[in-house]
C-alpha cells in the first residue's frame, strides 16, 4: 500500500525553479481581511503560504489568507464574488482559474479555496468532492484540516457519486496512513447517511486558525469570528466527565449539545472528544469514530488526539469488526503518545495491541 510522504508545494525544483521562473509582477496576499499588495507568492510550503514583502521572506498560515496571483487572473474575480455571495460566479470564476494555473501549488491553493467556499456554503457533498481532490494533489498531511465540517446535505445523485467516487481515490492513495483513511471514511459515511436521510449529531463549527486574532476580518470561506460573552470554565468540562464515568451518558449529551450550540465558549478538542464517548456509549458508533477522527485531525498536537485515535481504535477492533483499521490507528496513537510521555496511554495501547495480535 502507498503511504502519504510529506513533501513542499513551493515548486517541483524547490530553490532553483524558483529563481528559474522569476518573481510575479504584482502579487496580493489578505490577511485576514487586509491586503498586502506588491508582494511575491512564491508558493505554498505544507500548509502555509511563502512570499517575500519588500525583499523579506514571509509565511502565514492558509487559513486567514486569500491570494491574488498576477499569472492567475480569474482567481482575483472569484474572490471578488465569493465576497459579494455569488458562489454560482466565484466557482465558475476558479474553473476558469484553473486553466491558468501553470504551477502545481496554484492548483492545490484552488482546490484549497473551493473546499472552503463550498463548506461556508453549506454543500457539504461537494465541498467532499472538492477536499478530496485537494487530497489528491498533494502527500502534505496538513491539508487533512480542510476537511468539511458543515452539516451532511441531501444532494442529487449526479452529485453524490463523484464525489464518493473521488473520497474512494483518495482512501486508495492515502495508504497505510491511517488517521487520513478513517477521516475520508468519515466523510464517506456521513454522505451515505445523508442520502438515508438519517439524523447526525449536531455540527461542530471548526476552529479558527492557529494564531490569528479572531476579531479581525477573515477571508471568504474561512472559519467565522467567534462572538462569546463567557467561556464554559473547567468545571463544566469535569462535570461532563463525572456524567460519562457515571454512565449518565443522556445527561452528559444534553451538556455537549448545549454547549455545541455555542461555540467558542468551550475548548473544541475537548469537546469534540467526550461527544465521541457519549455517541459511543449510546450505540452511535460511526458517528463517534467521526467525531474522535475530526478531534484527531482538528488538533493533531493537542492533548486529546492520542486518546481520540485509541478510542476510535477500539471501537474498529470491537462494534465495526475492522481489526485492520484497529491496528493503523493503535500504532499512530502509540506514536503521539510516546512523543508527548503519555506512559499511562502508552502501556493501554500496547495492551490492545498485544490483545489484537493474539486474534490472528
Amino acid at each position: 500500500m502507498k503511504r502519504r510522504r510529506p513533501s513542499r508545494c513551493i515548486v517541483p525544483a524547490a530553490a532553483a525553479a524558483l529563481a528559474l521562473s522569476g518573481p510575479a509582477r504584482a502579487d496580493e496576499i489578505i490577511i485576514s481581511g487586509i491586503p498586502l499588495p506588491n508582494v511575491t507568492v512564491r508558493g505554498l510550503d505544507g500548509c502555509e503560504v511563502q512570499y517575500a514583502m519588500n525583499g523579506r521572506a514571509q509565511s502565514r498560515e492558509v487559513a486567514r489568507s486569500i491570494l491574488h496571483l498576477d499569472d492567475v487572473p480569474a482567481l482575483a474575480q472569484a474572490e471578488a464574488e465569493a465576497a459579494r455571495g455569488d458562489l454560482a460566479r466565484a466557482l465558475s470564476l476558479l474553473d476558469e482559474a484553473a486553466t491558468q494555473a501553470i504551477k502545481p501549488w496554484q492548483r492545490t491553493w484552488l482546490h484549497y479555496r473551493r473546499t472552503r467556499l463550498l463548506d461556508a456554503a453549506g454543500r457539504y457533498t461537494q465541498a467532499c468532492h472538492a477536499w478530496a481532490t485537494l487530497l489528491l494533489t498533494t502527500t502534505e498531511p496538513c491539508w487533512l484540516e480542510a476537511l468539511p465540517t458543515c452539516p451532511p446535505d441531501r444532494a442529487d445523485k449526479a452529485v453524490v457519486e463523484p464525489a464518493l467516487a473521488q473520497l474512494r481515490q483518495a482512501r486508495t492513495e492515502a495508504g497505510e496512513d491511517a488517521v487520513a483513511v478513517e477521516v475520508i471514511n468519515a466523510a464517506i459515511e456521513a454522505i451515505d447517511k445523508a442520502q438515508r436521510g438519517e439524523i447526525a449529531p449536531a455540527p461542530i463549527e471548526a476552529p479558527a486558525p492557529r494564531g490569528e486574532d479572531e476579531s479581525a476580518a477573515a477571508p471568504a470561506g474561512a472559519p467565522k469570528a467567534r462572538e462569546t460573552p463567557a467561556v464554559a470554565g473547567p468545571a463544566i468540562a469535569d462535570e461532563i466527565d463525572r456524567r460519562l464515568d457515571g454512565q449518565q451518558f443522556a445527561e452528559a449529551r444534553r451538556e455537549i449539545e448545549r454547549l455545541v450550540a455555542a461555540p467558542g465558549t468551550y475548548p473544541l478538542d475537548r469537546l469534540l472528544f467526550q461527544y465521541g464517548r457519549v455517541l459511543a456509549a449510546q450505540g452511535q458508533t460511526r458517528d463517534a469514530v467521526v467525531r474522535y477522527m475530526q478531534c484527531a485531525i482538528l488538533f493533531a498536537q493537542g492533548p486529546h488526539a492520542a486518546s481520540s485515535l485509541f478510542e476510535a481504535a477500539r471501537l474498529y477492533a470491537g462494534p465495526l469488526g475492522d481489526r485492520a483499521a484497529a491496528r493503523r490507528l493503535l500504532d499512530r496513537a502509540a506514536s503521539i503518545a510516546a512523543a508527548i510521555g503519555e506512559s499511562g496511554l502508552v502501556e493501554r495501547i500496547d495492551a490492545a495491541l498485544a490483545e489484537l495480535n493474539s486474534r490472528r
